[in-house]
């Protein structure tokens, strides 16, 4: 439970107003001075001359008593102004908590590393008050051992130590990618390693990774673009992406935009990708869960990871994802005439025709989010329904006309009407 630090001089000033009141009216029942001492208390507010009065008096008593304060060895005497003398016992022995403290070091073994809480102390200034009241009232002469009072630091190791639970981990396979690619997938990822998201803050991954381009060390690598595998600056980085909000929703966070590809891709199930490029798409979220999140990334030529720790999910709380498929959007070719010659080795004239590319089938699917409470399936969710477009076979034709006496030789590249 965090407690709020209490300000030692506007705190003693507040209790030690009562106090000088207690005092005043202790000294008129010594002297008596008079039988209506009330009437002087409930007139120091506004009356200046009393005021004065008032401090003359605590004076007067004061040095009468001589009342010395201790505390271990110190000896203090109290002598002149009271709030002033008290004031500065009370900065002297004020000792301000100091809260627990822990680095994320993500590279070394040890991933968490504490500092411990330091506990504070503070005088306690009503007991004090009353310690003196009594001492005046008795007309007693001696030493007062000055009463603390603990102040418990904001945060403790123990706090911490709850609150950087494992929430998740997620990998995806790189197995068969180019080096390009390979690097760029872990470079991405990279960016986030050791990150610490602190409660209600957002994240882009576009503006945490910046820019794709060789000159933010990205590589040249396999993308895809309009329905089309390419080559293309920072080809990989879907797959970080990717990775990252797998681990994301498993660690039950506030997703704000994610998108699918145009293709379904073989590393994650359908409706679980997460495309992002430098201008129309990018991954967002925001911690929710009230604590701050820890998130550690990491892979080899195998694999890639994400580690998500933080406050830890509901006792036995377990999530995981289930795939759905709608329905096949059926794909065909079409006929591109090869009007730049880039295919003339294999054909030159109409009615010759090379396959570019088979068509491949899209896909309508839902993904949901499955929470599991000791093994047992507590509730389902719907989180996506995305739509893969897939894309058109390409036949590319000759545009030559065929000269006369010329014969074709039969076509071998069958149509896929796509119906």
């Amino acid at each position: 439970r965090k407690m709020k630090k209490k300000n030692p001089r506007k705190y003693f000033n507040l209790v030690l107003t009562g106090l000088v009141v207690v005092m005043l009216t202790a000294a008129v029942a010594v002297a008596s001075v008079t039988p209506n001492a009330h009437h002087l208390h409930d007139e120091l507010p506004e009356n200046h001359a009393l005021q004065d009065m008032h401090q003359t008096l605590t004076e007067e008593v004061l040095n009468g008593h001589e009342i010395e304060l201790t505390f271990g060895e110190k000896v203090y005497k109290l002598a002149g102004n009271l709030t002033e003398s008290l004031q500065v016992i009370s900065e002297e022995l004020y000792i301000p908590a100091t809260p627990a403290t822990v680095n994320f070091e993500p590279e070394r073994d040890e991933v968490f590393v504490y500092q411990d809480e330091v506990i504070g102390q503070e005088v306690d200034v009503t007991s004090l008050a009353a310690l003196i009241k009594d001492n005046i009232k008795h007309k007693r002469s001696g030493q007062i051992a000055i009463p603390t009072m603990a102040i418990e630091p904001s945060i403790k190791k123990a706090d911490l130590e709850g609150a950087t639970a494992l929430r998740s981990e997620f990998s995806t396979s790189i197995t068969g990618s180019q080096a390009g690619r390979k690097h760029n997938v872990k470079y991405a990822l990279q960016a986030f390693n050791g990150m610490v998201v602190l409660p209600d803050r957002q994240v882009s991954f576009n503006e945490t990774t910046g820019e794709r381009t060789f000159s933010d060390n990205y590589q040249d690598a396999t993308i895809i673009s309009g329905g089309e595998y390419v080559q293309g600056k920072g080809g990989g980085v879907c797959q970080a992406s990717t990775t990252l909000y797998n681990a994301l929703i498993r660690a039950d966070v506030q997703i704000d935009e994610v998108n699918n590809h145009t293709l379904p891709v073989k590393y994650v199930p359908l409706a679980f990708d997460a495309m992002v490029n430098d201008t129309t798409s990018d991954l967002i979220f925001t911690n929710n869960t009230g604590s701050p999140l820890y998130i550690m990334t990491g892979g080899d030529e195998e694999r890639v990871w994400v580690k998500v720790f933080g406050a830890p999910l509901e006792s036995g709380l377990k999530i995981e994802t289930r795939t759905e498929t709608v329905r096949e959007i059926k794909k065909g070719d079409k006929i591109v005439p090869d009007t730049d010659g880039k295919y003339e080795a294999h054909i030159m004239y109409k009615g010759e025709y090379h396959r570019v590319r088979y068509p491949q089938n899209g896909k309508e699917c839902k993904g949901y989010l499955l929470y599991y409470k000791n093994g047992e399936l507590i509730e389902e969710r719907e989180a996506r329904h995305v739509y893969y477009p897939g894309q058109e076979g390409i036949i590319a034709e000759g545009v030559d006309i065929l000269p006369e006496g010329m014969t074709l030789p039969a076509n071998t590249v069958d149509y896929i009407t796509g119906v």
